[in-house]
């Protein structure tokens, strides 16, 4: 189990940068703007981010790494590792609500810089599928498992996350008295831990399930590999829930 603190946001840079593209406009912003909301100088904006891009995602470089570092040090069973590695990525979002939600609003406003999350996207899921070739017992089906559940994983994961982003932003626009704001506040929260809740349970069935389908029932004899190899592709509107990512993955592998 994953415990989720309430971190800092990830840098007062990356947290003031993103509020200021939003407020001000991804293209009406320039680099000298975001040096002065940072408090840095041009040259080291430059030296530390790059780009007025880069800095959007700058704290998925550092969660990205503590994946990367957790995994390489756990000698949990493979797929409950990725598991956990997933609820990482969650905390974090969870821990640094504003950053995650400014961020997020500032992908609606500038599509263009959803291809770089895509980017993102599939740097997680290949961390997850290397970690997998690696610990995964060697075997006919070990790359086809590792790229299906790495894969399986980030999806499930991101419908969970963009549930949670649309209904804080949605509250985040409610204005209201203080009293209101508090309770809506509290709420947020309560919903956060109950959405990490059943992401685990979810993640945590998806693994079950792989596992199943790896090994075969209990006390049975193990599934015999197919003398061709095989890949299970399952299709899936952008917009599918967690339940149909689910189901499109256990019907894919029964």
């Amino acid at each position: 189990m994953v415990n989720y603190p309430a971190n800092p946001d990830p840098g007062p840079a990356v947290a003031a940068a993103i509020e200021l593209l939003v407020r001000q406009g991804y293209d009406a912003t320039s680099v000298d703007d975001l040096a002065d909301a940072a408090g840095i100088s041009r040259s080291t904006f430059f030296r530390k981010f790059g780009s007025k891009e880069d800095i959007v995602f700058a704290d998925h470089d550092r969660i990205l790494a503590r994946v990367r570092e957790f995994l390489a040090g756990t000698t949990a069973d493979p797929l409950r590792a990725v598991v956990d590695a997933a609820l990482l990525v969650f905390g974090h979002h969870v821990g640094n609500r504003k950053t995650s939600v400014a961020r997020y609003e500032l992908l609606h406003q500038v599509p263009a810089l959803r291809d770089r999350e895509l980017v993102m996207t599939h740097r997680y899921q290949r961390a997850f599928r290397n970690h997998l070739l690696s610990a995964l017992p060697e075997g006919e089906g070990r790359e086809v498992t590792a790229v299906a559940f790495a894969a399986s994983i980030v999806a499930v994961h991101n419908s969970v996350l963009r549930q949670w982003l649309r209904a804080v932003a949605a509250g985040e626009r409610v204005e209201g008295i203080e009293w209101v704001e508090r309770v809506e506040r509290e709420a947020r929260e309560a919903e956060a831990h109950e959405l990490a809740a059943r992401l685990e349970r979810e993640l945590g069935a998806l693994a079950d399930t792989f596992a199943r389908v790896s090994t075969g029932p209990e006390g049975s004899e193990p599934r015999q590999e197919s003398s061709r190899p095989a890949v299970v592709v399952a299709v899936l509107d952008r917009a599918a829930g967690t339940e149909q990512i689910l189901q499109a993955v256990r019907d894919a592998l029964a």
